[in-house]
């Protein structure tokens, strides 16, 4: 073959190369902006839930006699949003967020927020699972705390 048919064919094999690597390299762009825009509607969506959960054991606790058995759904449920938070932080996931920037310039301390809250439904589920009205509602009064406290420093309006 001769070398200029060789350095066209060499060409041709580089263009490819590289065109299909472009392609690749956007392909990756979209999947990790939809995994984003995924990882923000599901921290969202846990917060509401835990939200929800919440005020709803509150109520179920406010009774003088709790149905123990919708707690402990109740209590499974949020503790399994909470958990999910952990991991729903990826960093580059700040873009539609209502979390601040600290969020992810001092993920530290923010876990160890999120770690306090799940913390404290554990004790709430426990308590829970004991059928102790009192220990389970002083730990959702500490996991209401960790909320507003958290919500003061990592949360935009």
């Amino acid at each position: 073959m001769p070398v200029s048919k060789r350095i066209n064919t060499l060409i041709a094999v580089l263009s490819l190369t590289f065109g299909l690597t472009a392609m690749s390299a956007q392909a990756s762009d979209s999947v990790s902006a939809e995994t984003k825009i995924r990882d923000v509607e599901s921290r969202q969506h846990a917060f509401s839930q835990i939200a929800k959960q919440q005020k709803q054991i509150d109520r179920a606790l406010g009774k003088s006699s709790p149905d123990w058995q919708q707690l402990e759904i109740l209590s499974a449920d949020l503790l399994a949003n909470s958990a999910s938070l952990q991991y729903l932080f990826v960093p580059g996931s700040q873009s539609g967020s209502k979390a601040k920037s600290k969020v992810w310039d001092n993920n530290i301390k923010f876990k160890g927020a999120l770690a306090k809250m799940d913390n404290s439904f554990v004790s709430m589920d426990t308590a829970i699972q004991q059928q102790d009205k009192g220990m389970a509602k002083n730990a959702l009064k500490q996991a209401n705390s960790t909320c507003r406290n958290c919500h003061r420093q990592y949360r935009s309006r």
